[in-house]
């Protein structure tokens, strides 16, 4: 089982906000997680490769959306969030949908969704449940990727970088209703 824990942020600028973790399996470290919080992308390091999770451009904003929609203009084009490899290789896309999202790797789509606290990873049209991402209990900073060995270590960050994008969306849209 995969974990994390909070980096130590001693290389870095008193004025970075990026979440920094190190990335451990069964406690031994094995790579770390750059998350940007303003860009909402990643950078992540497993045994010396490198991999970036990101977007190809910004979500649409209420006053974008609601021009379109007044305009009668098209719904842009789905927005996937991609893990990449260091050539830049797309190896997996998750896009949100509803209360989770649709994650894909190579010929195999899956279901990613809340069930109580973790997030639970489905391959499409099953019940059972793969495994588990995110915080076990609410007053941790660990977080967890409890996912079969068939799942490499990129792709099960990859999983807990899209709740990371996901936490950092719907704390941007309370502070705005809160203006």
């Amino acid at each position: 089982m995969l974990t994390t824990r909070p980096s130590k942020r001693d290389k870095v600028g008193a004025f970075n906000t990026d979440l920094m973790f190190d990335i451990l399996d069964e406690g031994q470290p094995i790579g770390s997680l750059v998350y940007d919080k303003k860009a909402m992308r990643a950078a992540i390091t497993i045994a010396d490769k490198t991999y970036t999770v990101e977007r190809d451009r910004p979500d649409e904003r209420l006053y974008q959306a609601l021009l379109r929609v007044m305009t009668g203009g098209e719904k842009p084009p789905a927005n996937p969030w991609a893990l990449k490899d260091g050539e830049g290789r797309a190896l997996a896309l998750g896009e949100e949908v509803k209360r989770g999202f649709a994650v894909s790797r190579g010929e195999d789509s899956f279901s990613f969704r809340k069930v109580s606290r973790p997030y639970h990873l489905y391959r499409d049209g099953s019940e059972q449940s793969l495994g588990s991402v995110g915080q076990e209990k609410f007053f941790t900073r660990t977080l967890h990727m409890n996912l079969p060995a068939e799942f490499d270590p990129a792709f099960q960050v990859f999983l807990l970088t899209l709740l990371l994008s996901l936490t950092m969306k719907q704390l941007e849209n309370s502070s705005s209703y809160s203006n």
